[in-house]
């Protein structure tokens, strides 16, 4: 049962707020468009303000047309719905906005690349000295970004690209300098493209605070904003209603979802003297609660802090990635140096040029990432980035959130187990059960009335349910009063005694289970054993990721020990956690990695976000939380857990290309080094094999790694499609 400790008042009617011009354009039920200048300041953020936007209750999406200064929000059909939106909107005020750096305004543009193919379609025709001037035209940003490199103090790869191009331009090769541009400006544009579809804004993906909280003061309660909380105040929160702090519950009972948090499945009691967590859910009943960490202490805060120092320590991937592309910038100035100082020969010193070795790795091996990440989004697998490819292929050890991972995140009836089978057989105390529990939305009443539905077990008669916030209910039937519930509600508060078949409740416990407990009369009537839905290719799963040279397995939970054992034992994982916090989560794989393991998570709830930061890399289920999502390395599109396995065996793949071509592009370009050193091989021909080589190469890839088809480039839109701006709990 509901209820309230303390009267609160009505909300106020929605009233324009000042400050935000907000004119109605356009509404229907559900939906309306709303004119607001706002949205068309230079360099607005439009994501963050649709997910501050989405965050209204009721409302489903949102999408923000700048050129238009109109706003599409789509909403529940209830009354007043459409006012709430309104008033959210004028509510937005500039300070609450976002303002997008100059540098990332620079979306990269495939113009530049339009022109120098229709450059080089037209050159032949072109007359010479105009040829020469568009194609310097074109070279030049290159060039200076080398001039730059050099007046910086760094010799880097862009020093070698300006060489590269600047050489054949000034012996009249025009046309090949363009060519060997093109090239390079085709793999930085698919990387940058690639990393920036991918990309996501973690601050703004954290679980929303709520915009206001209900205070106790002078016997009642009164509505304030949330940043005003202290430590110490007491409030008060409601069924349908979000914990705003930290503390310790002071009154009443509640049914509390903390899958958000801890990762559980199945609600919790919360009651006087019970700690109670900012962020998770009241289902049912209401509590007051002293407030003993607010604002940036609570977890959901601390969570967030966590993954930002996670993010800083991954940084040194890159640093370790660019000392090694220039490096092959001194190896190939050395080259032709040595054959400068031995020949005193320009031509060959062209011809040198034109073959360095920095060319062909600097791009076969991002064409290789990149065809390789197209091939895994048309299998449901979106990778942020060549950095998460090579990090997942050296991963010895994986560790996965049971919850929503392993799991369905949803209950089912398992076992319906009569105590009385000749008058109550398992039909008919299932559905007397299920008649029952129709009346609550607990998980475990709607996979108790779907399993009754499926077996068609009937509908008995039964008087008034009366509800027992976090136990279990009460009610008659065939004249004796019946009670569903824990069997600490059974057996300690009504004083029915189970003993006699703990040989068949331990070894439903010991399976993995939960139990629900009946009684009638006072008497034993039976037990509903229940479980969440254990993915089918879960353990197929395992077995590819074995077979891949994953060497350990280990599942980290927030459910009960009995439960998780359970389901470890039957995947066959190698180490079992449970009962964990986010903290331990985060603990597990720090001791993990200082052990010298190369560590993959897989989660999917706000709780899993700082682990999925620590890991060297973290892969995000499609239903996982947004949070969680954002700070993964790795996102599952699609609901299957076999996309783990093929994650993995793509990467594999991908870095056996890149180790390839590297190999390949070395041994031929030094082939061509040698050729044109003792003056074998023209410029021009130089140019050719060696532009040809490497197209050959970025082909090979491309064509190894394999690109989506069709139907998979149509899977990956509808994927790509707004969705909901809510934040996801589990």
């Amino acid at each position: 049962m509901s209820f309230d400790l303390i009267q609160r008042p009505s909300p106020p009617a929605a009233r324009p707020a000042s400050g935000t011009r907000v004119e109605l354009a356009h509404a229907c039920p559900g939906r309306l468009r709303a004119r607001m200048p706002l949205v068309g300041l230079d360099r607005l953020d439009t994501d963050h303000l649709e997910r501050l936007i989405g965050a209204t209750p009721g409302v489903s999406s949102v999408r923000i047309n700048p050129g238009a200064l109109s706003v599409i929000v789509e909403h529940e059909i209830a009354a007043g719905a459409r006012e709430r939106v309104l008033e959210r909107l004028r509510s937005i005020g500039r300070d609450r906005l976002r303002f997008r750096r100059a540098e990332e305004d620079d979306v990269p543009s495939i113009a530049p690349l339009v022109l120098r193919v229709a450059f080089l379609g037209a050159v032949r025709v072109l007359p010479a000295r105009l040829g020469t001037v568009i194609g310097a035209a074109l070279l030049a940003p290159r060039v200076l970004r080398g001039a730059r490199s050099v007046l910086s103090g760094k010799v880097e790869v862009e020093l070698l690209d300006a060489l590269a191009v600047s050489v054949g331009a000034l012996r009249g090769g025009i046309g090949t300098a363009v060519t060997t541009d093109l090239m390079m400006g085709t793999g930085e544009y698919l990387e940058d493209r690639t990393m920036r579809h991918s990309a996501a804004l973690l601050q703004d993906m954290l679980l929303p605070n709520p915009e206001t909280a209900w205070l106790v003061r002078d016997g009642g309660a009164v509505e304030v904003p949330f940043d005003t909380l202290r430590l110490g105040d007491t409030v008060l929160a409601g069924t349908g209603e979000r914990v705003p702090v930290d503390g310790l519950v002071l009154d009443g009972q509640a049914l509390v979802n903390e899958a958000s948090i801890t990762g559980e499945s199945v609600p919790v009691t919360k009651a006087p003297g019970d700690s109670i967590i900012a962020g998770s859910l009241i289902e049912s009943g209401s509590v007051k609660i002293e407030a003993r960490q607010v604002g940036d202490e609570t977890t959901t805060a601390r969570i967030a802090h966590l993954i930002q120092e996670s993010l800083e320590v991954r940084s040194e991937t890159e640093r370790v990635a660019q000392k090694h592309g220039d490096r092959q910038v001194y190896m190939t100035l050395g080259l032709a140096a040595v054959t400068l100082a031995a020949t005193r020969d320009p031509r060959r010193l062209s011809s040198v040029f034109l073959v360095d070795y920095a060319c062909p790795i600097k791009l076969s091996a991002p064409v290789a990432v990149r065809a390789t990440m197209s091939d895994a989004a048309g299998r449901g697998i979106l990778i942020k980035g060549g950095r998460s490819i090579e990090k997942l292929a050296e991963v010895d050890t994986f560790v996965f959130d049971k919850t929503g991972t392993l799991t369905h995140g949803a209950l089912t009836v398992t076992d319906v187990i009569p105590l009385m089978p000749e008058s109550w057989p398992a039909d008919r105390m299932l559905a007397l059960a299920a008649a029952v529990e129709e009346h609550s939305n607990h998980p475990v009443a709607r996979a108790i009335v779907a399993e009754a539905a499926a077996r068609e077990a009937g509908h008995p008669e039964h008087g008034d349910v009366d509800f027992e916030v976090g136990y279990g209910l009460r009610t008659t039937a065939s004249g004796a009063e019946v009670l569903i519930g824990s069997r600490h509600f059974l057996e300690d508060r009504e004083g029915v005694d189970f003993r006699a078949h703990d040989d068949r409740i331990d070894a439903l416990v010991n399976d993995g289970k939960m139990l629900l407990y009946l009684a009638i009369g006072g008497r034993p009537l039976g037990l509903i054993g229940l479980r969440d839905d254990l993915r089918a290719d879960a353990a197929e799963t395992m077995r590819r990721l074995r077979a891949a040279g994953v060497t350990s397995l280990v599942m980290l939970t927030g459910d009960r020990r009995e439960r998780a054992e359970g389901f470890g034992a039957e995947l066959g994982f190698d180490r079992v956690h449970a009962e964990l916090h986010p903290e331990d989560k985060l603990r597990i794989l720090a001791a993990l990695q200082e052990a010298g393991h190369k560590v993959a998570f897989l989660g999917d709830g706000v709780n899993d976000a700082p682990a999925l930061a620590q890991a060297d890399v973290g892969l995000s289920m499609q239903k996982g939380a947004d949070i969680a999502q954002a700070a993964a390395d790795v996102m599952l599109m699609e609901d299957r857990l076999g996309a783990v396995a093929d994650a993995r065996e793509i990467c594999d793949q991908a870095m056996r290309i890149v180790s390839s071509n590297s190999t390949m592009a070395i041994g031929f370009n030094s082939a061509l080094f040698v050729a044109a050193s003792v003056g074998a091989l023209s410029p021009i021909g130089a140019a050719m094999l060696h532009n040809g080589s490497t197209i050959a190469l970025l082909l090979s890839a491309i064509a190894r790694a394999g690109l989506p088809s069709g139907a998979d480039r149509a899977r990956i839109a509808r994927a790509d499609a707004p969705r909901s701006t809510a934040t996801r709990q589990e």
